[in-house]
C-alpha cells in the first residue's frame, strides 16, 4: 500500500478560524480528506495499544505556522501513514476502522445494505449483497461464498478496480486494500466506466497447479487467461494459438491452461501504454511485469521495436514519483503525474536507474511488491527442505503476513519472510521505511 498527501485544502470554520483538510491517496487515487485534529485522537487511540511500537506523531502547534512549517506536517504525516501501513505488528490488528470512517465520510455515503456488482474477468457478473461499510476482504468472503470457491483459495484472488476500454475489455487501474470499502471507492471515482473485478493476485505461475485442483477455481483462471489473451498480455505464437483456440471451442478448460503456461509472457500483468527512458528517451513501450522479469518492449525512433528483460532478482530497489502537483490547490489535483523508477544491475556493480513514465506506477509498484513476496515465500519453502539436514538453525525476526501466504503449509514460516526479503527493500519515497522497520 502507498500512502501519500499531495494535497492540502485550507477552509474556514463557523467562527472565521482556518484549518487545514489533508487530502489522503491510497495507492495513486484520493481515499479520503482527514483533518490534523481527527489524525492526532486517532494516534493516541493507537498509542493505548501500541505505545512505542508507533512512528512519531507530527507534533501539535499552538500559534500560526509559516508555509514552510504547514509543508512539514504534511509530509510527516505522510510518513506516519506510510509507517504504521508497513509495519506488521501493527497492520494486523484493526486499526483501520478510522480510515474507513474517513473514507465514508468524505464521498459522503451512508451506511445501508447494498448491492454490488463485481465482475469476472469475462464481463459476466456476481451480485454481491453487502453494507456500504463493508471492506474489500469482506466483499471478497462474500463474492467467495455466492461463487461456491474455497476459503483456502481467499489469498489467491483479491479485488481490483477496473476500467473499461474498447472492445469490453478492462484496464486494472489498482488493487484494492484489504480495509478500503469497495463500494465507496467504487463511487468516489463517480466513472461509469469503472467496476469491481476479481482476479488472481499471484504471479508464480506454479501457484496455478494448486488453484486448478478445484473446478471453480479452475473456471476462474480460465477466464482470466482467456480476456488476457484478448488484451494481448501474453502473445502465442500461430501454433498455440492454433491448439488454444481449439481447445476453447471445446471447452477443455485444464488442457487449455496447460498449453497457455507455455506461451511468452502468461501470467504477467501489462500496464497501458506508456514513456520509458530506456533505450532512448521518451520511447513509446509496453511493460509488463512477471513473476521473473519487467518486459519493455519499446519502438524506437527508427520505427523498430527493441524487446528487453529485466530479471527481477537483478532489481535493487524501485520508486514512485509524483510530478506537476501543487500541494496547495485542489483543483489541480487531476494534473498529478506519476512515474515509476527502478535500479537495475548490469553486472560488474553496474547500476541504472530505469524510469516509465506512466498514471499506473503505483500499480507497478504494487506488482513488485507481489513478486518479491512470492520470491520470498519460495526461497522460505527451500529453506524447509533444508533445515532438515541442519536441525539447529533458527531464525527470528517479526511476524509478517501476506495475505496470499494464508496456508498451512506456509503458516510455520511466515515469522521469516522479513529476514528473506532483507536485501531487496523498496526504496519509495512515498513508503519512509527504514532498514529498522524491516
Amino acid at each position: 500500500m502507498h500512502f501519500n498527501i499531495p494535497v492540502v485544502e485550507e477552509q474556514i470554520d463557523m467562527l472565521g478560524g482556518r484549518f487545514a483538510v489533508y487530502h489522503v491517496y491510497l495507492d495513486g487515487l484520493l481515499y479520503c480528506k482527514v483533518k490534523y485534529s481527527d489524525m492526532y485522537k486517532w494516534d493516541e487511540e493507537l498509542r493505548r495499544i501500541f505505545g512505542d511500537c508507533l512512528p512519531p506523531f507530527p507534533p501539535n502547534y499552538y500559534l500560526s505556522m509559516t508555509e514552510t512549517m504547514e509543508d512539514e506536517r504534511r509530509l510527516l504525516l505522510e510518513q506516519y501513514l506510510q509507517k504504521v501501513s508497513a509495519n506488521s505488528s501493527i497492520s494486523t490488528h484493526d486499526v483501520y476502522t478510522f480510515l474507513r470512517k474517513m473514507q465514508q465520510e468524505t464521498f459522503k455515503i451512508p451506511i445501508q445494505n447494498c448491492v454490488l456488482e463485481v465482475l469476472l474477468p469475462d464481463g459476466d457478473k456476481v451480485t454481491a449483497d453487502i453494507q456500504s461499510s463493508d471492506p474489500a476482504e469482506r466483499v471478497l468472503e462474500i463474492v467467495f461464498c455466492k461463487m461456491e470457491l474455497p476459503r483456502h483459495m481467499l489469498g489467491y484472488f483479491n479485488l481490483f478496480l477496473v476500467e473499461g476500454v474498447s472492445g469490453g475489455q478492462y484496464s486494472v487501474l489498482k488493487r484494492l486494500a484489504p480495509f478500503e470499502l469497495p463500494y465507496v471507492t467504487l463511487k468516489s471515482v463517480n466513472d461509469e466506466q469503472c467496476r469491481i473485478m476479481i482476479r488472481k493476485s499471484y504471479f508464480d505461475p506454479d501457484i496455478d497447479r494448486t488453484v486448478m485442483e478445484n473446478s471453480r477455481g479452475l473456471n476462474l483462471l480460465y477466464l482470466q487467461a482467456v480476456s488476457d489473451m484478448g488484451m494481448g498480455c501474453w502473445t502465442p505464437t500461430n501454433k498455440q494459438l492454433l491448439k488454444l483456440r481449439s481447445l476453447q471451442e471445446t471447452g477443455q478448460k485444464k488442457e487449455f491452461l496447460e498449453v497457455a503456461q507455455q506461451v511468452k509472457h502468461y501470467g504477467y500483468m501489462q500496464a497501458e501504454a506508456c514513456i520509458c527512458e530506456h533505450p532512448e528517451p521518451n520511447s513509446p513501450t509496453v511493460v509488463r511485469v512477471g513473476f521473473e522479469e519487467i518486459n519493455c518492449c519499446a519502438k524506437l525512433l527508427s520505427n523498430q521495436a527493441e524487446e528487453t528483460s529485466f530479471e527481477i532478482s537483478k532489481v535493487k530497489c524501485w520508486s514512485v514519483r509524483l510530478l506537476g502537483t501543487s500541494t496547495r490547490n485542489p483543483s489541480e489535483e487531476g494534473d498529478i503525474k506519476l512515474e515509476f523508477s527502478f535500479e537495475y544491475c548490469y553486472g560488474n556493480d553496474t547500476w541504472k536507474w530505469i524510469t516509465i513514465h506512466t498514471h499506473q506506477a503505483f500499480l507497478l509498484s504494487t506488482f513488485m511488491r507481489q513478486v518479491q513476496a512470492e520470491h520470498a515465500a519460495k526461497n522460505l519453502d527451500l529453506f524447509e527442505e533444508m533445515k532438515i539436514e541442519m536441525p539447529d538453525l533458527q531464525i527470528k525476526t517479526k511476524q509478517s503476513v501476506p495475505q496470499y501466504l494464508k496456508t498451512d503449509k506456509a503458516r510455520s514460516t511466515l515469522t521469516r519472510i522479513k529476514s528473506a526479503v532483507r536485501g531487496i527493500k523498496e526504496d519509495s519515497v512515498f513508503e519512509g521505511i527504514e532498514d529498522k522497520d524491516l
